[in-house]
Order: C-alpha cells, then structure tokens, then sequence
C-alpha cells in the first residue's frame, strides 16, 4: 500500500482520510464486495469480534503442497494465529483463475503475500444453514478467534509505511509484508543510496546501487521485474508488452527469467547475483515492490532461459 494513500469520500463536502488503519480496513474488507457469502461472514465476524489489535487479511492465498500449481483463498484470515474463517458455500479448495487482467495482478500480488498451511487452523462456516445456525457459527468462530489470542497474546496490530518499518532493522526477509512504493524508494530504505522518489520510478529495473561498493553485496545488482501470470492451462503469458515472463516458482525458491522474443540482454557478469524485488500491482491499484530473495544464476540452462536459484532468503539493509 502506498505511503501518503488517501481516500476521498463526499459526504456534505469533500473529505480525505488519511489514517493507515481505517484506508487498510475499507479496502481488505471491499475484497470480497462482489461475493455476498463471504461478504456477509466476513463482516459479520468482523463486527462482533470488535478488535483492532487483530490484523485481518481478507482472500489470504495459502499454498496447496499437494500440486504446486494449485492454491486457494481463505476468506478471513488472521495471520498473528494462522486462524482462517472459511465459507463453505464460496466454493473454495479451487484453482487460481486468472482470466481478466485485474484477477491477474491481483493473483501476483496474492502469490508473493500467501502463507503455508503449517499450524493452520480452518474455521468452516456453512452459509446454507438458516439465519439461526449461521449466527450461531459466527458466534462459535468469535469466541475461537478470542480464545486463541488470549493463548498467544500476539503484539498488538500496526500498520507502519517501509520506512517505519524498516527504520531500525537490520536485514529485511522474503516473510516481511511491507512492500515499496518505487524503486528508488527500495535503494534509499535498503542500501542508502539518495536517489529522488518519485511515481513511476526513476530508474531502471536492473542494476548496480551506487552504494554496493565495498560492501559485502559488492559486485551485485538489484533486480526489479515485473513476473508473468498464468492462463487457465498454468501456462506462463507476458506481463507487460515487453514480452517478459519472468516466473518465481517452486515456493520462491526458483525464478526463471525468460522474453518472448528470447533475447535475454546482459554481459556474463550481469548473470550472477542478484538481490531480487518483484514488481506487482495490488488488486486496489497501488504499484509495489517485494523483496523475494537474492537469487544466482545455475550453471545450465535451457531455450534461452534463465534459471536462478534462491541463496538468501534475507538481505542486510546498509546503513551509512
């Protein structure tokens, strides 16, 4: 979500919100606007549950370990207690579809956010019970999700922008959420640098950060590209009109850099190392940037592919 992302609402007059708590609620809870089931549980749980210390994910993607290319949507998700709420009626357990442009984005965004199924506890709520029995399992889900957070008693909720976020740390990791807005955004929370920030980046999408130099990430490049979706068959189709389909599979561990055209660019050097961000658009709009791992090349390859494979799940972050 972008930093300084306001909402304008007409009321008596124009009015903007700008508080991150409220912004991230009315958009994780319009994910499921056109899906009334879900929409209705949802809020329900929501509303009666009455806790702010919660982070809630709405259409949280969990990984199917049985088939690589399958996943499915968890309505309500708690990511503090791997709790899910699941309507049975939204037909859930199905493939990813990907057919429009949007679901597409938003499958990019879903895929570099989802979550394993280690320690998951499913909450099922069956929609097609009477209004009596629905509320009952809503209520029975309430005071699951209340029980457990009494156990855990998890830090409480908040929402902090990249540079927050990253202000005092010393590494970031492929399991941190907060994304970047730009690329020069990336390079100056990351690696110190002083680029401008400006939309639509400023720079390339590959290259060398001026402060990699005599630093441990010396010899380097910082990667941003922007990953293929795939059709109804799992086939790999271009992200942009540049012909890219670069892929990360096999959990993340592996990405494939690949064109249409297959002229892959670069001298041999340019082959080795790479600290990676993918490029995604989330499903409200916003352009950000993930970081995914640092990645190196292997030895062989085939059909003008190239395959790296994942070293680090975690980057220093270099401090001046």
């Amino acid at each position: 979500m972008s930093d300084n992302k306001e909402i304008k609402m007409k009321n008596s007059g124009e009015r903007i919100i700008t508080d991150k708590k409220v912004i991230y609620l009315v958009r994780t809870l319009s994910r499921t606007k056109r899906k009334d089931y879900e929409n209705y549980v949802v809020n329900a749980i929501w509303n009666k549950l009455n806790d702010d210390s919660l982070e809630i994910v709405t259409q949280q993607y969990i990984h199917n370990p049985k088939d690589e290319r399958k996943h499915y949507f968890i309505d309500l998700y708690f990511p503090a207690l791997k709790i899910g709420i699941e309507c049975d009626e939204a037909h859930h357990f199905e493939e990813v579809n990907i057919e429009l442009d949007k679901e597409r984005e938003a499958s990019i965004y879903d895929a570099l956010h989802e979550t394993d199924n280690k320690g998951y506890i499913p909450i099922h709520i069956n929609a097609a019970k009477t209004y009596q029995e629905v509320q009952g399992q809503i209520d029975g889900a309430v005071k699951t999700i209340e029980q457990e957070k009494a156990k855990i008693n998890p830090p409480k909720w908040e929402i902090q922008d990249a540079r927050e976020y990253y202000g005092k740390r010393g590494e970031i990791t492929v399991s941190d959420k907060v994304g970047f807005t730009t690329i020069n955004q990336v390079c100056n929370i990351l690696f110190s640098a002083d680029y401008e920030e400006q939309p639509g980046g400023a720079r390339n999408s590959f290259f060398t950060p001026c402060t990699f130099v005599n630093t441990e990430y010396d010899g380097y490049k910082a990667w941003f590209p922007q990953l293929a979706v795939r059709d109804e068959n799992g086939e790999p189709v271009a992200a942009s009109t540049a012909g890219w389909k670069n892929q990360l599979i096999n959990n993340g561990k592996e990405l494939i850099e690949d064109k249409d055209n297959g002229k892959l660019l670069g001298s041999k050097n340019d082959f080795k190392k790479r600290i990676v961000f993918a490029k995604y658009k989330d499903p409200l709009g916003d352009n950000g940037y993930k970081f995914v791992g640092i990645f190196e090349l292997e030895k062989d390859y085939k059909g003008g592919e190239r395959h790296y494979h994942r070293i680090e799940d975690k980057c220093t972050i270099l401090r001046k």
